[in-house]
């Protein structure tokens, strides 16, 4: 008859060979204390927790016995689900069928089974009944060659005999020749752990190179060793196959490749019973020296493969490609880790800036560099916004934002920060461009040229237009990781950061939506339509910054303009007003509106009119 024990936090349920329909719930008034087991003709009940324990059901599972290792589940609760191991929950009215062991949970509550396979499908043996060999294996990131040199000594002295199976094959070598085909073994285990079902060609591999009946990759997760793949040379081995839990966690606390021989006396000789297993496991390792897996094998004498017993050489070949198994999941793991760190750095960068961070780590620490960076702000956004309920201005800021993106990534730009209605974004870094500030140029462009379109399809209200101004400064910056290890932010810092940013403040002053520092200026050489507007000091920023407009696509009479606006700039800076004043009036008089010309004729004539002969021709910005 079924037996309950309470096992740490789990209900442990060991069902009898007897047992055929078992029912599990909460105490009834005609129940025994938990824990207790009823038998009627119909059922065996278990009570499991007492009558005020209401997350669990007065019936709540029936467990019907298919095989020594199999049962089919059903919830006969009308209410409550039940969570089963794999993730997913058993409805209420719901059945599935089962492998023992396992273990479900209704709250906090768990309950395992285990069944009668437990005793007949294998033979447990107390840890001093097994054997080990002397080194535990290497970690992935150990040499092959140390590790082919630590079980050096255990080859030496293997007895001759007739070959009937790939490791007698290699027992009745020379060797030299059998560290040859270990050596050989290994490569093909490296090449196996690169594809994607090396585990299932390593539980498959074991079978014929260590002549076993059954094999096992396995994964410890906490204290369960979950199947990952298993092979067998007869399918209906499956049907009472269990490893042995004292094997497992004897390697699992030695780190040691073991093996045990049942109804053995110490010297490797079966007794002749057919149900005897012979059995062998080798530990999977972490970078860390963990044990986190097995490979895991068994040989059934008289089961059509008996030649002799699983001694030293089995135990060799089955750790050797529990290296290949290690080698797999490392991989796994790296290949996880790299896939983590690109989905970081593409929330900040583009997919190949993502790139170039992931090969040179040294990147994240920090660097000088040569940089041309660019900020861009939405003019009028909060004025804007105020009109527009919160959905639509997520919907319209998200395009627009996405639209300036689009025009980062195309010139090969680093989008660094969305701050609110701004953009950050620089070239030259993380790594080195020649010609950063024409990229940097080149998309500020293509953002001035996107607007059209962008009007077109996200219309404001009162037939606003989305505008933005943009502003550019080159030099030295140090770039690297400016955030923290829980949320990295690459881009840059330094004076010249703070200028790029002072410079698009100064584009709602000078009425010109891109505007662009002398640095900048003096890498373009010609490549794009830009004018000299004036030198400016900025907020915080202790020397004087030339400003020139950069123009996306000029007019006609921009080049005539541009003329008037040098000679009238000369001439203010040379304290001559009166020139100044009438080359600008003349620009006005042709009718063609210029932001640049009224800027510059307003700041002439409140000069004159002041009568400020000695006045500064460099302007101080009022604000940032």
């Amino acid at each position: 008859m079924a037996r309950l024990e309470k096992r740490d936090s789990l209900i442990r349920v060991l069902i009898d060979a007897d047992d055929r329909i078992l029912e599990i719930g909460r105490q009834t008034k005609d129940d025994p204390d938990p824990l207790e087991v009823v038998r009627t003709p119909e059922l065996t009940r278990l009570v499991i927790v007492p009558k005020d324990h209401r997350e669990v059901g007065r019936r709540q599972l029936r467990i019907e016995i298919l095989d020594q290792n199999r049962v089919r589940l059903t919830n006969v609760n009308e209410i409550n689900g039940i969570a089963l191991e794999s993730g997913s929950v058993l409805a209420p009215g719901k059945t599935v069928e089962l492998w023992l062991p396992f273990t479900v949970h209704r709250g906090t509550v768990g309950v395992s089974f285990e069944g009668p396979a437990a005793s007949k499908s294998s033979v447990e043996l107390s840890e001093d009944e097994f054997f080990s060999l002397p080194a535990a294996p290497p970690a992935p990131n150990s040499e092959l060659l140390d590790f082919t040199s630590s079980h050096r000594e255990l080859s030496e002295n293997f007895p001759s005999s007739e070959p009937e199976s790939l490791s007698d094959s290699f027992k009745s070598s020379n060797k030299g020749q059998m560290f040859k085909r270990l050596t050989h073994l290994i490569v093909l285990l490296q090449g196996t752990a690169s594809s994607k079902d090396f585990e299932e060609s390593i539980s498959k591999s074991a079978l014929e190179m260590v002549g076993l009946d059954r094999a096992a990759v396995l994964k410890l997760v906490g204290t369960t060793w979950k199947i990952c793949s298993l092979s067998m040379r007869r399918e209906n081995d499956e049907e009472s196959w269990r490893p042995s839990q004292g094997l497992l966690g004897l390697v699992a606390k030695s780190g040691k490749s073991s093996w045990g021989v049942p109804g053995a006396d110490g010297k490797g000789i079966f007794e002749s019973a057919a149900s005897v297993v012979a059995m062998v496991a080798a530990p999977i390792l972490n970078k860390s020296n963990e044990v986190v897996g097995a490979v895991y094998g068994d040989r059934k004498v008289g089961g059509g493969l008996a030649r002799s017993p699983i001694n030293e050489f089995d135990a060799m070949m089955v750790e050797i490609m529990a290296c290949g198994v290690a080698g797999g999941w490392a991989r796994l793991e790296q290949e996880q880790a790299a896939l983590t760190r690109r989905a970081q750095l593409e929330r900040f960068v583009s997919k190949e800036v993502a790139q170039q961070l992931e090969e040179d780590q040294d990147a994240l620490i920090g660097k000088d560099a040569e940089v041309t960076i660019l900020f861009c702000d939405i003019v009028g956004f909060s004025r804007i916004s105020e009109q527009l309920s919160p959905a639509k201005t997520f919907e319209w800021i998200n395009a627009v934002m996405e639209t300036l993106s689009e025009c980062v990534s195309a010139t090969k730009g680093t989008l660094v920060d969305y701050i609110g209605d701004e953009l950050i974004a620089m070239w030259g870094a993380p790594y080195a461009v020649a010609d950063h500030a024409s990229a940097a140029a080149e998309s500020a462009i293509q953002m001035l040229n996107s607007l059209q379109k962008l009007n077109e399809k996200h219309p404001l209200p009162g037939g606003e237009l989305t505008q933005i101004g943009i502003g550019l400064n080159s030099g030295k910056v140090r770039v690297g990781n400016t955030g923290s290890l829980k949320k990295m932010k690459y881009g840059p810092l330094g004076s010249e950061v703070n200028i790029a940013s002072r410079v698009q403040g100064a584009t709602r002053f000078l009425q010109a939506p891109a505007l662009i520092t002398g640095a900048t200026a003096r890498h373009l050489k010609g490549k794009f339509n830009i004018r000299r507007l004036c030198s400016v000091r900025l907020k915080n920023i202790e020397n004087p910054v030339e400003l020139f407009e950069l123009v996306a696509s000029p007019n006609p009479e921009w080049s005539q303009i541009t003329k008037d606006y040098e000679v009238a700039l000369k001439a203010f800076e040379e304290h001559k007003l009166l020139t100044t004043i009438g080359t600008l009036s003349q620009v006005v008089a042709r009718e063609t509106y210029d932001g640049p010309t009224m800027v510059l004729l307003s700041r002439a004539v409140d000069a004159w009119s002041r009568d400020q002969k000695k006045y500064d021709p460099v302007w101080t910005l009022p604000s940032k």
